[in-house]
């Protein structure tokens, strides 16, 4: 039996992925820091016929200890991680584009720091198994958005170390993968104020990234096709331009 962990699984992208995989007779562990939305999650899942191969943690990626004795867990306990799916993610949009500190900490921790400390656990184990560690970034990591700080460096931060350690993980034979989603509908994009183009909900999305994880071989995991690529071709276009066309927004 193949067994997938996937961080953040108690809501939007991560749950809809955890139900997938599920469905498809995968064992299944979800974490999150937030026990309650774990038990929620569980009693949902109770419905999917593979439902006996659900495992909840409660996990914040944030603190390596917590991270650490997770992995222990699960390998030790569970069995061996084939897919790590790292999608825990902090969301806080800067609507009023006021410069808080706090904030810029609270992503770091968790979208940077949380994603290396699993990565770290994760190689010990994975080294020579030819498994995979798959990221969840966000096309607002190729170039800066406003409102968007400390989200957008936090996830162009996870953009470069999934391209870096393609590379350097070969020799671990260890797959590196990253997953950039266009607009989905979940709990955090909720909280955006305007209107998200071409958004897609969680269900589409776990859809998609089932499929790709398990029938597909590309490094970078994209959908829709549409949006994402026109937030790639904004990567090569002149910052006059660039900053011309957000002012006419």
């Amino acid at each position: 039996m193949q067994t997938i962990w996937i961080t953040g699984g108690s809501s939007g992208i991560g749950f809809a992925t955890a139900n997938e995989f599920l469905s498809q007779g995968w064992q299944v562990i979800i974490s999150s820091s937030n026990a309650d939305k774990l038990e929620t999650a569980k009693k949902r899942l109770s419905q999917n016929k593979n439902a006996s191969l659900l495992h909840i943690i409660t996990c914040d990626i944030s603190i390596k200890k917590n991270v650490d004795d997770t992995i222990d867990y699960i390998e030790n306990k569970l069995g061996k991680i084939n897919i790590a799916l790292l999608n825990a993610s902090a969301y806080s949009p800067n609507k009023d584009q006021i410069f808080d500190i706090s904030n810029y900490e609270l992503l770091v921790d968790v979208n940077i720091k949380g994603t290396l400390y699993c990565i770290n656990k994760l190689k010990d184990f994975m080294n020579g198994r030819n498994n995979t560690i798959a990221i969840i970034s966000s096309p607002l990591g190729y170039r800066g958005w406003p409102t968007a700080g400390a989200y957008g460096i936090s996830k162009a931060a996870q953009l470069s170390l999934s391209e870096s350690l393609y590379f350097d993980f070969k020799k671990l034979k260890i797959n590196v993968r990253v997953i950039c989603p266009g607009f989905i509908d979940t709990e955090a994009t909720r909280k955006n104020s305007f209107k998200m183009p071409f958004l897609k909900s969680s269900e589409y999305a776990g859809k998609k990234i089932f499929n790709r994880l398990t029938k597909g071989r590309e490094f970078e995991i994209i959908f829709p096709y549409l949006i994402v690529y026109f937030f790639k071709f904004t990567r090569i276009l002149p910052y006059k331009i660039y900053f011309f066309i957000w002012s006419k927004l």
